[in-house]
């Protein structure tokens, strides 16, 4: 069994992400982007390890957002993922409930929220057993044309999951 460590970020690692973006995804954003996230919200701003080798990450930022009448603090995932070898592993879920318990303890966010092409159906079904339910269809999201649904979920995941058991 190959032994991934998931924990936030080194400032020197935030190369390696940008890396693995460029590798992993069509959404690239510039690198000064991933610094400014990683300087607002380095506990949420996660990745996995296997050795020295950067082999997943994610990053999410906490935005204020009106909800029913009170501000409420919503972590948002900007970008997640895992290097093509070590898909189907469980990091990206580790990723995941390492980021949002984060965003929920360092950040008070109490729900999360996610942008997911309507395609990925790998992604949408780990983000559905995570307690995520698709909220609504962004038409024409991706620079492709593609939609996205946004997926939300409340926080912590966890007491979500119980309470569907």
């Amino acid at each position: 069994m190959l032994s991934v460590e998931v924990r936030p970020a080194d400032p020197s690692e935030v190369d390696d992400v940008i890396r693995l973006n460029r590798l992993t995804l069509p959404e690239n954003y510039p690198p000064q982007f991933f610094y400014e996230i990683f300087n607002q919200y380095p506990q949420a701003f996660v990745v996995a390890k296997s050795g020295t080798l950067t082999v997943g990450y994610i990053m999410m930022r906490v935005e204020k957002s009106l909800s029913v009448l009170k501000w409420v603090n919503r972590a948002h995932v900007i970008s997640v993922a895992v290097h093509p070898s070590y898909r189907r592993m469980g990091i990206g879920r580790a990723l995941m409930m390492a980021s949002c318990a984060a965003s929920y303890s360092a950040y008070q966010a109490t729900e999360v929220y996610l942008e997911v092409r309507i395609t990925n159906d790998a992604a949408i079904s780990l983000y559905k057993k995570l307690g995520f339910n698709v909220h609504s269809t962004n038409r024409g999201y991706y620079s492709d044309g593609e939609d996205a649904y946004v997926m939300r979920a409340e926080l912590p995941l966890g007491q979500t999951l119980q309470s569907q058991r």
